[in-house]
């Protein structure tokens, strides 16, 4: 009782800064999801110490973690794939490949442990989904073939980027007796399957079982169950649940078709959990970094560096083979570099298993931070055509 008692003026805090806080911060153009991030380090450990986490805000934050990737699951519908071309995949490859070596190398070079170091270089190949597809909407580019071009590839990435994490979470700590190829191989032709399979069955019960009165209730409700489900088949096969809650959104993204049922489960996730997960991240800060120099300074640098300049690099010349222009080949490379669910998913569940330190806790999300306010900048510039054009 004591606990819960402890737990409600927390929680009514952090939900209070949810609804005042990003309203300051939009005066200095900062996301909702930075702004309380930002306040989460103020006030939390490693900053004035004026708030503690416990069991139950830590519970509310993996729910929080389970929603943020079940929604960005949900912005990968079955059209994305469809588009999926040789250039696509090339360029995907190109544009995760450079980045993985280059974040893999540099933890390598600090002297963490292989596993640390392919953490690292997965984040290095994810994008965030949900923010470039609204950066993207924001420059005009949806019906652009660039536009269209950067959204595909990067949902390729992020699902690779998923399906190598939960790999390399079942190596660090394993809950199937799987062999690891084979766990990967039943992974794998699992979702194929049911991303095939589920919509159809989905469908057929939409059609035969509901009444235009009751649609969207029924339709959240049947979404409910099947993510339940879903998610406890995935967790019985040793998924890790920040990536099942990812595979889950991507399977019934082409269900929860209501633009209804999709903003109801957008509601239930940023109305309370999503805000506390937020914040639990911001307290993993270690504003004690930035004090001094030395060489956790040295490795935030060069995470931070290293990300956007891979990304940028490899997008521009993977955007070139392609034979974009010249503009919009830096414009893919400067989009790939957003780094926020996967990157903040990533840093929640490796955290968990101490995989990661608070030195490069701390680099990832500054990372973070940094990518989601320059990348949607520097598109909207990128794409504003009165900006005089490059060569090509």
């Amino acid at each position: 009782m004591a606990l819960i008692e402890q737990t409600i003026p927390v929680l009514l805090i952090i939900l209070f800064l949810g609804l005042l806080v990003p309203d300051l911060f939009k005066k200095l153009k900062l996301p909702f999801v930075t702004s309380i991030i930002i306040v989460g380090a103020l006030l939390g450990p490693n900053g004035f110490n004026y708030m503690q986490s416990n069991q139950i805000i830590e519970f509310f934050g993996f729910l929080g973690a389970a929603f943020l990737m079940l929604m960005a699951g949900l912005e990968v519908k079955l059209e994305h794939f469809e588009k999926l071309g040789k250039k696509i995949i090339i360029m995907a490859a190109i544009n995760g490949i450079v980045p993985f070596v280059v974040g893999f190398g540099i933890v390598l070079a600090f002297g963490y442990s292989l596993m640390t170091a392919a953490l690292i270089g997965i984040v290095f190949i994810s994008s965030s989904v949900a923010i470039i597809i609204m950066a993207v909407k924001n420059a005009n580019l949806m019906d652009k073939e660039i536009g269209q071009t950067i959204i595909s590839v990067v949902v390729l990435e992020d699902v690779f980027s998923l399906l190598l994490l939960a790999v390399i979470l079942q190596g660090a700590s394993p809950i199937t007796s799987f062999p690891l190829p084979l766990y990967f191989g039943i992974l794998v032709a699992s979702v194929i399957l049911l991303k095939k399979f589920l919509p159809r069955i989905a469908a057929y019960y939409f059609r035969k079982r509901m009444s235009k009165k009751d649609t969207y209730e029924r339709e959240l409700r049947a979404v409910l169950v099947i993510l339940m489900a879903v998610l406890l088949y995935f967790s019985g096969l040793g998924v890790h649940p920040i990536v099942a809650a990812f595979i889950v959104g991507l399977l019934i993204s082409d269900i929860a078709t209501s633009e209804i049922v999709y903003h109801k489960l957008h509601t239930m996730g940023y109305g309370l959990f999503v805000p506390v997960f937020f914040f639990i991240i911001g307290m993993q800060l270690d504003l004690s970094i930035l004090g001094s120099f030395d060489y956790r300074n040295t490795l935030m640098i060069s995470i931070i560096l290293g990300l956007i300049g891979a990304k940028v690099v490899s997008g521009y010349f993977a955007g070139r083979w392609a034979k974009f222009s010249k503009r919009n080949s830096i414009l893919f490379g400067t989009a790939s570099m957003t780094q926020l669910t996967t990157t903040l998913a990533v840093t929640y569940a490796a955290s968990g298993l101490n995989l990661l330190d608070s030195a490069l806790s701390t680099s990832i999300i500054l990372l973070a931070i940094i990518t989601t306010i320059l990348s949607p900048a520097a598109m909207n510039m990128l794409g504003n055509p009165e900006l005089p054009k490059l060569a090509k």
